[in-house]
C-alpha cells in the first residue's frame, strides 16, 4: 500500500503507441518521486512492439499503475479514455517520451496547481539531449506558447494539466482531430472562461526524436504552416504529415 501522505490527489494519464524505447524511462521517473499521483494510466493503442512488456516491469513498484488497451485512433482518444476511467479532480496529461529528472516535480506542480488554481496549465519543456541547438529549440517553442496566449494560444500535451470540471464541461478532446487537438482543446477551454497558467516552479524533459529525425527547421516550419491552413480552412479540412508510434531513440 501506498502511504497516503505521499499520495497527490491528481491523475497522470500517458497515452502509447509502440513506445518502448521511452515508456520505461517516464515511468522510472515517476518511481522516484517525492509523492505519487493518486490514479497513474497507460492508454496503449495496441502497441505491437514491447511498450506493454515494460509497464508490467514496473507495476510492482507503481501500485497504483493500471493500463488499457484500446483501439488506435487518435491520441485523443486514447486520453479521453484515460480520464474516463479516472476520478481526481486534476488531470495531468504526459506524452510517454517525458521524463521527470528532478525527484520533487510532481509535488512541486501539484502545490503550484493547489496556489494558482488554473483551469489548464503548461510547465516548461526542456529537450533530454545535451545540444545547444536543441536547448535554443526548445526556449524558442517555450516564449512562442507564452506569447501566442495574448492572440492564438498554441498549447502541446507534452506535459497539459487540467481541471476535470471544465474537461468535461467542453468535452475533453476532440476525438476526430489527429494532429493539434490539444491546441484546440486549450482554445475552448479559455473560450469557455477557462484561467491559462504557464507554471514557474518545474520543467518537464522531453525527448529530441522527432526535430532529430525531421531536422529542427523543416519541422518547426511545417508546424508553422499547419497553423496557417487551420487559421484559414479550419483544423478538419487541413491535414499534416506527423508520424505516430514508429520513433525510435536515436544516437547522438
Amino acid at each position: 500500500m501506498l502511504d497516503p501522505e505521499t499520495i497527490i490527489d491528481i491523475t497522470v494519464i500517458i497515452p502509447t503507441l509502440n513506445e518502448e524505447d521511452f515508456i520505461g524511462r517516464l515511468l522510472d521517473s515517476i518511481i522516484k518521486q517525492s509523492v505519487m499521483p493518486k490514479e497513474l494510466v497507460v492508454v496503449d493503442a495496441y502497441s505491437k512492439d514491447k511498450t506493454i512488456a515494460e509497464i508490467k516491469k514496473r507495476q510492482s513498484k507503481l501500485k497504483n499503475l493500471r493500463y488499457f488497451r484500446i483501439p488506435k485512433s487518435t491520441v485523443g482518444r486514447q486520453r479521453n479514455f484515460g480520464a474516463k476511467k479516472t476520478t481526481s479532480p486534476h488531470l495531468l496529461f504526459l506524452d510517454a517520451d517525458m521524463e521527470l529528472k528532478e525527484q520533487d516535480i510532481l509535488e512541486k506542480y501539484f502545490k503550484e496547481i493547489l496556489k494558482a488554481k488554473p483551469d489548464v496549465a503548461v510547465a516548461k519543456n526542456l529537450p533530454d539531449s545535451s545540444s545547444w541547438k536543441n536547448l535554443l529549440y526548445f526556449k524558442a517553442e517555450d516564449l512562442l506558447f507564452k506569447c501566442s496566449r495574448y492572440f492564438w494560444p498554441v498549447i502541446v500535451a507534452r506535459n497539459l494539466y487540467i481541471r476535470r470540471k471544465i474537461f468535461n464541461k467542453v468535452g475533453g478532446f476532440d476525438v476526430e482531430i489527429a494532429v493539434g487537438e490539444d491546441q484546440q482543446l486549450v482554445q475552448k477551454i479559455i473560450r469557455a472562461g477557462g484561467k491559462l497558467v504557464f507554471l514557474k516552479s518545474v520543467r518537464f524533459h522531453t525527448s529530441t526524436r522527432r526535430v532529430d529525425k525531421e531536422g529542427r527547421r523543416k519541422y518547426a516550419l511545417k508546424m508553422i504552416l499547419y497553423g496557417l491552413k487551420i487559421l484559414l480552412f479550419g483544423r478538419k479540412k487541413s491535414s499534416v504529415e506527423y508520424e505516430f508510434g514508429n520513433f525510435k531513440k536515436l544516437n547522438k
